[in-house]
């Protein structure tokens, strides 16, 4: 998940006015389970490969791709509105998210490119809707 809508903000007085409620290893960390658990019944329920490989993608590929994302999202947000910034945060990770289903389940290119795409958007929901519903 990129960093949740309600964890970024033009500046932390903003976020302390609001309340954040979601530090950004609690993001990690709901990142993961979300991704995780959208994966495997994802990979697995479509036959594509074994569900366990693909939620183990799921979570190394978020470890290691939550850390920058959250950074450069602070950073674009920036300069770009909050949508622009978002899809080009996400574009950036589900790209890099892709290469883990390549090497891991394994995934021909499409599928793995699909699948890193929708966990990844699973687990944007979710923090857009946190955010929306003032919860993060």
């Amino acid at each position: 998940m990129a960093p949740s809508a309600g964890s970024v903000y033009r500046s932390h007085e903003d976020a302390a006015t609001r309340g954040a409620c979601l530090t950004q290893i609690e993001a990690l960390l709901l990142s993961v389970a979300i991704e995780a658990a959208v994966a495997w019944p994802l990979v697995a329920g479509l036959r594509w490969g074994h569900g366990a490989r693909a939620a183990l993608a799921a979570a190394v590929a978020t470890l290691l791709t939550h850390w920058p994302a959250w950074s450069g999202f602070q950073w674009l947000y920036e300069h770009l509105d909050y949508a622009p910034t978002l899809l080009v945060i996400e574009g950036c990770v589900i790209a890099a998210e892709w290469i883990a289903y390549r090497l891991v389940v394994p995934l021909p290119a499409a599928q793995a490119l699909a699948a890193s795409a929708i966990v990844n958007a699973s687990s944007t929901l979710v923090g857009v809707a946190l955010y929306v519903l003032d919860l993060a």
